[in-house]
């Protein structure tokens, strides 16, 4: 694969992040149509009309970067993927369809089984964060881009998992104890989670 231009590659998914998270607002507003998959979690037409609006574009900016995502059956049966972007187009769905704040829309860039980029939208809250390396995580709000401080030492014996549920699924928890994971936090900022991914970009 030739080499990527992630600032390039990030900056370009920025607006469409931003409108993928109005057009979510928006279809709320008039009110989902919801649905049950077959694992027992809801997904509503805004989780796939956001999905459409990200895969679009990142097959348009990234066309040989095969793209999977919560929402569709696409290239999920690939094993050993290791240049892919990872999509959630609604993550917190439970959230979105009762009119709450606590839903995100994200992406991340896996190249080589390392994250590379990670985009990250919390719609109701307006706030959109982004990182393209090592130390390079930046917050948008109120129309302004501010630099996030990723220069805080990380200790890789004190792993936190953040999670939205209390529930965790036992293919997490076997993850959790292959990292050595020692806390769980719930609803922990958005800073510091990007903070500790850039770290690891």
């Amino acid at each position: 694969m030739t080499e990527l231009n992630l600032k390039k590659i990030t900056e370009e998914l920025i607006e469409t992040f931003i409108y993928a998270g109005e057009i979510s607002l928006e279809l709320r507003e008039k009110g989902l149509i919801k649905k049950i998959k077959s694992d027992n979690t809801p997904v509503s037409n805004g989780d796939l009309e956001v999905n459409k609006i990200i895969t679009n574009k990142l097959k348009k900016i990234t066309p040989n970067i095969p793209i999977v995502s919560e929402e569709t059956s696409d290239n999920k049966s690939i094993k050993n993927l290791k240049d892919f972007w990872l999509i959630d187009p609604i993550d917190g769905t439970y959230d979105y369809i009762n009119n709450l704040e606590e839903f995100t829309i994200n992406a991340g860039l896996i190249i080589n089984n390392n994250p590379v980029i990670g985009l990250i939208n919390a719609p109701s809250k307006k706030r959109m964060f982004y990182s393209y390396g090592n130390n390079l995580a930046f917050e948008i709000i109120n129309g302004k881009t501010i630099k996030l401080n990723c220069s805080k030492n990380f200790n890789k014996n004190e792993i936190k998992f953040v999670s939205y549920s209390n529930k965790i699924k036992p293919e997490i928890e076997a993850i959790h104890k292959k990292l050595n994971v020692k806390k769980i936090c719930k609803n922990e900022k958005f800073t510091k989670i990007l903070c500790n991914c850039c770290r690891r970009i």
